[in-house]
């Protein structure tokens, strides 16, 4: 029984780091309200809140899930997301509050279907410094290449493929009002951020498959991380980082080499108290 007990305490004490609580989350980083109300794909919304949780905890970011309701107190944030969000999801005292909270310096980020929410809000559309024409009927994959020389872009040097129903746009994102930061072979645009106000629109984002890569995931965490005002580069937090190998295979292996050093230590403790038992008896 005693052996039993030593060897589940080894065991309880090989597994404990993986119950310690993400130091990410304790680091102050900045704090992301992401809604994706209104949108057309909840499966694909859904996965891509997973993953930028996935990112959050990796890059020293909170994300927050909330509702339009959420938007009338942004004190807490730094960076508000609208997820490929789409209609007239907000009323005029939350479409105020966002438009308070950019102008004062709070970061706003928008992806795909969110560029044409809101119609009437003027000063959202006028803030994406673009308007999309109709969405493509079918989804086509085309190249992405990154314009270099901004904090949204850093090492995003190759060229992305992603399979999309892309959107156009007319008039086109133009300097001075925007920096394109993306773009099609053809030159037409993908991401761009407003000169003047830190927003960011990446067009992408309508197919579940674009939240999972890499390089897409990249370029809106640090979106995300420039709207929040951070001048930092990025630091990956090693705790959360994915291991060289397959973690549950390394775990295991972990676990079995500490249990199976520490049951033949637990053995020579309990043999030695044997002999020292019929010793004095």
């Amino acid at each position: 029984m005693r052996t039993l007990l030593r060897l589940f305490a080894v065991v309880a004490l090989a597994c404990a780091p993986a119950f310690v609580p993400a130091p990410a989350l304790a680091a102050g980083g900045p704090q992301v309200l992401v809604v994706t109300t209104g949108n057309e794909e909840q499966e694909v919304a859904d996965y891509a809140v997973e993953r930028l949780h996935m990112e959050a905890r990796r890059w020293n970011f909170t994300l927050i899930e909330g509702t339009p309701e959420d938007l009338e107190h942004l004190g807490a944030y730094d960076v508000v997301m609208f997820l490929n969000t789409g209609g007239d999801f907000l009323d005029e005292a939350q479409q105020e509050s966002v438009e308070t909270f950019v102008k004062q310096g709070g970061g706003l980020v928008a992806t795909n279907t969110a560029i044409e929410s809101e119609p009437d809000w003027t000063w959202f559309h006028e803030s994406l410094s673009a308007t999309a024409l109709p969405r493509a009927e079918a989804a086509t994959e085309e190249s992405v290449n990154f314009n270099s020389g901004s904090q949204v872009t850093e090492g995003l040097d190759e060229e992305l493929k992603l399979t999309e129903r892309w959107y156009f746009f007319d008039p086109e994102p133009a300097q001075p009002g925007s920096t394109l930061l993306a773009q099609l072979g053809s030159g037409d645009a993908v991401a761009w951020v407003n000169e003047e106000l830190p927003v960011f629109y990446a067009s992408p984002g309508g197919e579940g498959k674009t939240w999972g890569d890499r390089d897409f995931l990249q370029l809106i965490r640090q979106a995300i991380w420039w709207g929040a005002g951070e001048d930092a580069a990025m630091v990956q937090n090693s705790d959360d980082a994915a291991p060289a190998w397959p973690y549950t295979l390394t775990f295991v292996l972990f676990v079995v080499a500490v249990a199976g050093g520490g049951s033949i230590a637990v053995w020579r403790l309990d043999k030695a108290e044997s002999e020292r038992e019929a010793a004095a008896a």
